[in-house]
């Protein structure tokens, strides 16, 4: 009786692995509420000096990093932080700004000020000149970026 009950438990172990690798549930595509929160996703800017992503999250935080184009001495920073609605279509970012490369070390505490467009889903930073982001994807997600 021993071996009928082994060989029942084997038989329904085997048939548990072959049912779950049968199946064909897809993981659940996270929903964002951008017409809420409509900076949530990432964002693109590219410059004749620079290529810069931000992107925003819905917990209120976000990641932004910089590299320096070709031609132009090496230089990258990471900016990492929260983010805030001031008003309106403005918001204001805080956290840490770290630059490195061949032109000099960074570390400094930034508040910046962003400004969303709605007609051009697009934000731009004023104190960069009016720096301007194009939207890549309302998804903030990192994958494949560097």
């Amino acid at each position: 009786m021993c071996c009928i009950r082994k060989l029942t438990l084997g038989a329904v172990i085997v048939i548990m692995i072959i049912v779950s690798g049968c199946s064909t549930l897809q993981p659940e595509t996270p929903s964002y509420n951008n017409d809420k929160d409509p900076i949530v996703g990432l964002w693109f800017s590219e410059s004749p000096d620079s290529v810069t992503y931000f992107i925003f999250y819905e917990n209120l935080t976000f990641n932004a990093w910089s590299r320096s184009a070709a031609g132009v001495p090496d230089y990258r920073y990471q900016y990492f932080g929260t983010w805030d609605v001031s008003g309106g279509n403005e918001y204001t970012t805080t956290g840490q700004h770290i630059g490195y490369g061949e032109v000099t070390a960074l570390a400094i505490w930034r508040d910046l000020a962003i400004l969303y467009d709605p007609a051009g889903d697009t934000v731009t930073i004023p104190v960069y000149d009016n720096q301007e982001f194009n939207r890549i994807s309302k998804i903030p997600q990192e994958a494949g970026i560097v």
